[in-house]
C-alpha cells in the first residue's frame, strides 16, 4: 500500500494517510520502527502486521476505557475511535470485539437514558438527543416490547408540582411563563394546558 504522506499530529504522534484514503495515528517512534516513509509502498504483510498487532490491540483497549468512564451507543464508539485516529477497518473490528462481549447495547443505553431523564424531559426532547447518539426509537420500540418513552402529561405535572408544590396556585404571568418554558422543552401546548386544567389551575 502507498504511503500517501505523513503529518505530525500532537507532540509524540504521526497521521500517516494512505493511497486508499485511509488513515491512522500512531507514535512517532513506533511508525520509525516499521522503517517505511512517506511516497513509498508499505508492503501488504507489513501493513496487516501494524493493522493486527498494533492498532487492533491498542484500539481495542481504548474502546474499553471508554466504556469504563460511561455507557456509550454504536455511533458514539464508532464516533470517537475515529476521532483517535483509528482507521474504519480497525474501528469495525473493535466494535465487533466489544459486541461479541455486549460491552455495548443501544437497547439497554436508551432504557437507562429514559429512565434517568424522561422524569423532566419531553418525548420530542428525548427523541432527539437519543437520535443524536444513534438511536431510532421507533424502531427500537418494535423490537423491544418494554421500551417506551413517558408520558409528557404526566412528566409536565410532575414539573409542576415539584416548581409549585402539591397544591399549586400560580398567578396568570407564572403560568403564561411555565408555558412557554415548557414549550420551548418540546412539550405540546394542548398537553400543558390539559394538565393545568386537571390540576386546577
Amino acid at each position: 500500500m502507498f504511503i500517501s504522506y505523513t503529518e505530525k499530529s500532537g507532540k509524540s504522534k504521526i497521521k500517516v494517510t494512505l493511497a486508499n484514503g485511509d488513515h491512522f495515528v500512531i507514535s512517532e517512534k513506533d511508525w520509525l520502527s516499521f522503517g517505511v516513509k512517506a511516497g513509498e509502498d508499505m508492503a501488504d504483510a507489513l501493513l496487516e502486521k501494524l493493522y493486527r498487532e498494533y492498532l487492533l490491540p491498542k484500539a481495542r483497549l481504548r474502546a474499553l476505557n471508554l466504556l469504563k468512564v460511561r455507557d456509550r451507543t454504536h455511533k458514539e464508539l464508532i464516533q470517537r475511535l475515529k476521532q483517535d485516529g483509528y482507521p474504519e477497518e480497525i474501528v469495525r473490528q473493535t466494535i465487533e470485539y466489544v459486541d461479541s462481549y455486549h460491552y455495548v447495547d443501544d437497547a439497554r443505553f436508551a432504557k437507562n437514558y429514559i429512565e434517568y431523564r424522561g422524569h423532566r424531559k419531553s418525548r420530542r426532547e428525548l427523541e432527539y438527543e437519543l437520535a443524536s447518539k444513534g438511536i431510532d426509537m421507533y424502531h427500537l420500540a418494535e423490537m423491544e416490547d418494554e421500551m417506551k418513552l413517558p408520558d409528557d402529561k404526566e412528566t409536565i405535572q410532575e414539573i409542576l408540582k415539584k416548581r409549585w408544590g402539591e397544591e399549586p396556585s400560580p398567578d396568570i404571568k407564572e403560568k403564561e411563563r411555565m408555558m412557554r418554558y415548557l414549550g420551548r422543552r418540546g412539550f405540546y401546548g394542548g398537553d400543558i394546558i390539559s394538565v393545568y386544567r386537571n390540576l386546577g389551575i
